[in-house]
């Protein structure tokens, strides 16, 4: 149960299948789990807009710059990334890994004595080795429909005509990028003198409410006051669509994530800058490039296509070859042992890494043999009613070894009756758990999904289970949730609810990104209406004096020092 999942080992599930159709849903049930993406969406606290200016730090780190990060953590960059046909699996985990504080800082620091980390220029904006397929679908429309217009023209245009096809035509090249900010402000603008007249006249209420939230937001996330704030755009959801906004508050997922490409910018990684790191090509120079390259681009939102990261997460891993609907628990396992197990692994052991200490008494002889075992994430059995608390007690239950799964007694020299009992010795700093929702049916010869009800917190306090640990507790805070929504392991889609350090929560569905409701994430123990469900749950360890200060005086939890 808890051993590391290595490179195509396929035994990992027990008998869940990869194999299965795409995220595209076209049947009436299909539209019905499109639909039940819906309930996903959260009533937004905050309303605002990414800054369209661009970051100027300078193109090459200077000696005063951090070594580590020479052109910051990244953590005031929000990007989408692009789904490629079922790897909304790969997006979820990449985006909860992007905002682990620790997993990230040291990503990003790694190889830390390369002195070209200190005169290398900035990855401000990657363009990709080749032009990025939608670019290019959009680059040949507007050619056509430039040549249609040349050739509609007559010789005897006059000069008012002539500037306002020129005027024209600059108008549909802004969706290229090339003149991206004076199109985003354009719609804006409209959106503004809509709302403006709507509300002009007896409106000054609505306008004061508006001004409220938003300094309540200044309050409590400060770096908002970096942030240029117009009145809100609201999506179907009553969502604040940060990534992939339209004026159209009608558009639906997929028209939101055509317009994030089309927004921009596009990171096309179709690249890597291994050799820049001295390093072969691996797992884990695509995902430092990933990182880098969300953290070091000028724009502060945009959307990332990771297309060198897929080609050799299915090099390195054939379970991940099919363009078959994946499970993200599987790839967040595949990557932290693929990345702890290098040569660069040794940086990040002390982040997921946990010891658990296994203890079987032979009911025959009495002997008891015990060993530890390292684990990066928990799996948990789920009981219907419960809460992750709960779950947690059972985890350490005795467990009796006996029928056709008896233990070998080294003592007796034979198969015997046996008690086990499994007890957490070191939590790591990071506890990710993994909530066991798909399980095999016997009476139905395969795997279903289960629905039961499990209540998480905002805060978990979690004990230690052996006599010899050196810490009795430690205290975690939930900053991260991978949801599934469908209704069996077969099928269905993956989006991530993360709470970011400048901008609160975010739900992250591929290419658009969308501030929510922080309570709303509270909103997926299993027992909703639709088929939206906890899957995966990130907590980070959490120092008592600040859970304490905020208990007390009311100090936002994301001003606390985490432990480390």
């Amino acid at each position: 149960m808890f051993k590391k999942f290595l490179t195509g080992d396929k035994s990992k599930k027990s008998g869940i299948s990869t194999k299965c159709r795409r995220d595209t849903l076209h049947s009436p049930s299909d539209i019905a789990l499109t639909e039940d993406r819906a309930t996903i969406r959260g009533t937004p606290t905050h309303q605002f807009q990414p800054p369209a200016e661009e970051d100027t730090r300078s193109e090459y780190a200077d000696e005063f710059s951090n070594p580590n990060h020479p052109f910051g953590d990244g953590n005031d960059k929000i990007f989408g990334m692009e789904n490629f046909g079922n790897t909304c699996y790969c997006n979820s985990i990449l985006q909860c890994l992007y905002y682990t504080s620790d997993f990230k800082e040291k990503m990003l620091a790694y190889p830390h004595k390369n002195p070209k980390l200190t005169s290398r220029k900035r990855k401000s904006k990657i363009l990709g080795s080749k032009t990025h397929s939608f670019i290019a679908y959009l680059n040949n429309q507007t050619q056509s429909a430039q040549n249609a217009n040349a050739a509609s023209q007559t010789s005897s245009s006059d000069n008012g005509s002539s500037s306002s096809k020129t005027k024209s035509s600059s108008r549909r090249t802004s969706i290229f990028g090339l003149k991206r900010e004076s199109t985003v402000v354009d719609d804006q603008s409209s959106q503004i003198q809509l709302q403006e007249s709507q509300h002009s006249g007896n409106s000054s209420n609505s306008t004061d409410v508006f001004h409220q939230e938003n300094n309540g937001l200044l309050v409590k996330y400060p770096n908002f006051k970096n942030i240029k704030f117009i009145p809100d755009i609201v999506n179907q959801q009553n969502n604040i669509t940060v990534v992939g906004a339209v004026s159209d508050i009608s558009a639906n997922s997929d028209q939101r994530k055509k317009q994030a490409l089309v927004n921009g910018p596009i990171i096309h990684l179709d690249q890597s800058f291994h050799e820049e790191y001295g390093l072969r090509l691996s797992l884990f120079t695509v995902m430092k490039d990933l990182f880098e390259c969300m953290a070091e681009n000028t724009s502060s939102y945009g959307v990332v296509s990771p297309v060198k990261l897929i080609e050799i997460l299915k090099k390195e891993n054939e379970l991940f070859r099919s363009s078959m609907h994946q499970d993200a628990h599987e790839f967040l396992n595949f990557v932290i042992n693929s990345i702890t197990e290098t040569e660069e692994g040794s940086t990040f052991q002390g982040i997921f890494e946990g010891l658990l200490t296994s203890e079987t008494k032979c009911l025959a002889c009495e002997t008891i043999s015990s060993r530890d075992e390292k684990f990066l994430d928990l799996s948990i059995d789920l009981t219907k009613d419960s809460s992750i608390t709960n779950c947690l007690k059972n985890f350490s239950q005795m467990e009796m070894l006996n029928g056709s799964n008896k233990f070998y007694c080294d003592t007796c020299h034979s198969l015997q009756e046996a008690a086990r009992t499994v007890n957490l010795k070191k939590l790591p700093k990071v506890l990710a758990l993994h909530l066991k929702r798909f399980k095999y049916e016997e009476a139905l010869q395969r795997n279903v999904k289960l629905f039961h009800r499990i209540a998480y917190t905002k805060t978990l306090r979690v004990f230690n289970t052996t006599e010899d640990s050196v810490e009795l507790d430690k205290l975690y805070e939930l900053y991260a949730v991978i949801v599934h929504i469908g209704g069996g392991p077969y099928h269905g889609h993956y989006v991530s609810l993360i709470k970011t350090p400048f901008f609160g929560w975010l739900l992250f569905d591929d290419e658009t990104v969308e501030a929510i409701n922080e309570d709303y994430v509270l909103r997926f123990f299993g027992d909703g209406v639709g088929l939206a469900t906890a899957y995966v749950l990130f907590y980070q360890e959490l120092q008592e004096k600040s859970y304490i200060n905020f208990s007390l005086y009311g100090d936002h939890p994301n001003e606390a020092v985490h432990g480390g």
